[in-house]
């Protein structure tokens, strides 16, 4: 284990099982989990759209020289220039996602025809969140779902992701960085356009949509939940194989509740495989259940 998953207090494993369904049932695979001790409430899907400051164009980056300067700038919180905490943007517009700054630019003859003849470049996002104190103790994520094309995100000064692809979405683990109260939280994303990945007209920005997920200490992670579904003489048979994390300082014991929907009000079959969550450990836990 490395210091920052010590740092989030965070243990995560999988739990394998198999699901049968009747032949030629339409369905849909549901991981859950419940558990008698650990806060496994339901998740909280916030939209993160609107409240961007804008600024287009690069903001340069403070020369750092000397012992003092060089040892502040490496440490937690101390990002500088535009990444900075007290970095004022307040002369900044205000914009809302989805937002494409190349769509703006003026159509220029010079500029690439497969870019829509519209010339990319560099542009900054703000923003700042607040959380209440009932916030602690569950686990906060945020979700970029694209943008174009080089991203580099700083929470509270700290620099917490890089993103090398327009296409792929980033989830970004900001619990161990939060504030609570009337402190604000800071999000700083300086997206470069300037690369193109396609050979059509990409966009530039965060150009797709944002959110901050709030799950339980013990919870199944984004994209957890992997099933896939195997034909035999009998039906289909669905190997599920679910990864949770947990935050918790504690062991947690919890149950993961696989489900086969079709079109009925009931499930075609159902699993239930317990788990054991060690604090600040890894673990994997399997088990093979058959229904239907």
């Amino acid at each position: 284990m490395d210091r920052r998953d010590l740092l989030k207090t965070a243990g995560a494993f999988g739990v394998a099982g198999w699901v049968g369904a009747p032949a030629g049932a339409w369905s849909q695979a549901i991981g859950a989990i419940t558990s008698p001790t650990a806060d496994t409430g339901p998740r909280e899907v916030l939209s993160l759209n609107k409240g961007w400051r804008f600024f287009e164009g690069d903001i340069p980056f403070p020369n750092i020289q000397g012992h003092g300067l060089t040892y502040a700038n490496a440490k937690a919180g101390q990002a500088q220039g535009g990444a900075a905490t007290s970095f004022d943007d307040s002369e900044w517009p205000i914009v809302a996602l989805p937002h494409d700054f190349a769509s703006d630019q003026p159509i220029e003859a010079d500029a690439n025809i497969d870019q829509g003849y519209r010339k990319r470049g560099i542009a900054w996002y703000r923003n700042t969140l607040r959380f209440e104190h009932s916030d602690r103790g569950k686990s906060v994520e945020l979700q970029l779902d694209g943008a174009a094309t080089l991203a580099t995100v700083w929470f509270n000064g700290t620099l917490v992701c890089h993103n090398y692809s327009g296409y792929n979405s980033a989830y970004i683990d900001l619990t161990p960085y939060l504030t609570y109260g009337d402190v604000v939280n800071s999000l700083v994303v300086r997206v470069d356009a300037q690369a193109m990945q396609g050979w059509w007209y990409e966009g530039a920005g965060l150009y797709r949509n944002a959110w901050i997920v709030k799950r339980a200490a013990t919870h199944i992670i984004t994209d957890g939940v992997f099933a896939h579904p195997i034909k035999d003489e009998t039906g289909w048979l669905i190997p599920i194989e679910v990864t949770l994390n947990t935050i918790a300082k504690t062991d947690q014991d919890v149950t993961v509740i696989s489900e086969l929907w079709g079109d009925g009000p009931a499930p075609l079959a159902r699993a239930e495989t317990p788990a054991h969550v060690p604090a600040l450990q890894i673990a994997w836990s399997r088990a093979w259940c058959r229904a239907g």
